[in-house]
């Protein structure tokens, strides 16, 4: 089944549709949300992306991510991804913009929403996206990147410092 959304120009604006392979084939902007969760314990939780991903495979990232969908408002497609990747329920209060971000080639030429969970989850994952979860403290998560810069997607790597000095709720 092929996926389309929404393909903008440099200002964000919606120019046309595309699919989710030309979208990466030809580095077409278009639009993500990336979440911050924390698990029950307050430290944050990771996803390890499926190995039958197309874009980094095996590799480490937040808590959950997904293109926005034609038509939909970055929120909603964080508060969908959420229930689809994770199989948590949110409202739209219980998420709070960290940043976004411009497309470039570290963030697969997306624009980029950032959001930080506020509640505490318990999550369920959907084993097509995410091939495991781990939930670690900020000083750790540091200590590892330092230590294994490859074991982490690459925009998690570019954008992660950024989202990381706007958390409120997690350690």
């Amino acid at each position: 089944m092929t996926e389309y959304f929404d393909w903008v120009d440099r200002h964000d604006q919606v120019i046309g549709i595309t699919s989710r392979e030309d979208a990466h084939r030809l580095n077409l902007y278009h639009r993500a949300v990336h979440l911050y969760a924390r698990g029950e314990k307050g430290g944050l939780i990771l996803q390890k992306r499926s190995l039958s991903k197309d874009v980094e495979p095996g590799r480490w990232t937040v808590s959950c991510s997904g293109h926005v969908d034609r038509g939909e408002t970055f929120l909603d497609a964080a508060i969908r991804e959420l229930r689809e990747e994770l199989g948590v329920s949110v409202g739209r209060s219980d998420l709070v913009a960290l940043l976004h971000s411009d497309p470039s080639p570290a963030n697969g030429y997306e624009f980029v929403r950032s959001y930080e969970v506020l509640t505490p989850v318990s999550p369920v994952y959907n084993s097509d996206e995410i091939s495991e979860l781990c939930e670690i403290t900020l000083t750790g998560l540091d200590d590892w990147m330092k230590r294994e810069p490859a074991s982490f997607a690459t925009s998690f790597r570019a954008l992660f410092p950024l989202a990381r000095k706007r958390f409120s709720a997690i350690r």
